[in-house]
């Protein structure tokens, strides 16, 4: 299975998870150390994605592409990021 998380607007690599490995060397800059591919939910089909260490920069649209076998979907979830903890 591959779960590919793509900043729609820049269509570049947010996350990339191929066979069981996550896969950083396509990552932008931007998103290296912050990101992880959920993986409990996997054989249940959900394919979160988590940011850590939120930023305004991340406000925007994700596009989710899933390729398994001959199978293919995809998905575009908008995140709004509209304020930050500084505790």
């Amino acid at each position: 299975m591959e779960v590919r998380w793509i900043r729609d607007d820049l269509s570049e690599t947010v996350h990339h998870y191929h066979n069981g490995q996550d896969l950083y060397r396509e990552q932008m800059g931007a998103y290296a150390g912050r990101t992880e591919l959920v993986r409990d939910g996997l054989s249940a089909g959900s394919l979160d994605l988590r940011i850590t260490g939120l930023r305004t920069s991340d406000d925007g649209q994700y596009f989710c592409t899933v390729k398994d076998g001959d199978a293919y979907d995809e998905a575009t979830v908008d995140l709004e990021v509209s304020g930050l903890w500084l505790g």
